[in-house]
């Protein structure tokens, strides 16, 4: 199995460099990247270090997005469902999400209000790739990704451990006030396509949706990024 992640981008690649976890194999950065970031790269510099022009890089990632910055590091040990501390409060459960860079702006919604953990699919689900590493603009690191087979079990798993499961759901009746603030959650996001599975859906506790302003039902639904935000918002408001 090839141990080996790519990162690309300037907080992505911050981050990854200032966590200690993190074995980095090589380093490509331009000169100004250097210039700018001189002391971190020293303190972490490994062997195969260059500083290159800027399409040196291009070239070998075939994009222009990578701003000035190229790492090859060991890929981070995978995290469990043990690893679930028993104080976190709030999870989110991501059933067949394929968009790399939506569940990396969801990374870093869930870095911001505080959660540590998000749990996916092993099947038809998304990829971690450097897109998604970059996207998350550095919450990859700070985050525990716990693919699993079996949502249902895992779901079980969790009722057991006094989280209650909470269904987001296009045409349920229920907004998100209507979810008992002082409770355990776990916030399932289904594919912007298809929603939740039905055997998901049967699953949980609670299906909710987001009201729009002034009952406006206009759009079916938000980019789940966008819908991600707005529920931890609210939950982690209350």
């Amino acid at each position: 199995m090839n141990d080996t992640e790519i990162i690309f981008g300037l907080h992505a690649s911050i981050a990854a460099l200032q966590n200690p976890s993190r074995t980095v194999f090589s380093l490509k950065c331009t000169q100004d990247f250097f210039s700018k970031n001189k002391k971190l790269i020293e303190s972490r510099k490994p062997k195969q270090f260059e500083i290159v022009k800027r399409k040196v890089i291009d070239l070998e990632l075939e994009n222009t997005i990578h701003q000035g910055i190229l790492l090859k590091c060991r890929k981070l040990k995978k995290s469990n469902l043990d690893s679930i501390y028993l104080n976190e409060k709030l999870i989110i459960i991501l059933d067949s999400l394929n968009d790399s860079q939506n569940v990396g702006s969801i990374l870093r919604s869930a870095l911001m209000f505080g959660v540590k953990t998000i749990i996916y699919n092993k099947n038809n689900s998304f990829e971690i790739n450097p897109f998604l590493i970059k996207a998350s603009s550095g919450a990859y690191e700070k985050t525990k990704l716990i693919e699993v087979v079996n949502l249902n079990k895992t779901i079980e798993w969790l009722k057991k451990r006094e989280f209650w499961i909470v269904g987001f759901d296009i045409k349920s009746n229920n907004s998100l006030k209507d979810v008992p603030a002082d409770t355990k959650k776990a916030i399932v996001f289904g594919s912007e396509n298809k929603g939740i599975r039905s055997l998901i859906s049967k699953n949980c506790d609670f299906l909710t949706k987001i009201n729009m302003p002034g009952g406006n039902q206009s759009m079916n639904s938000l980019n789940v990024s966008n819908s991600v935000a707005i529920a931890l918002y609210e939950y982690t408001r209350k």
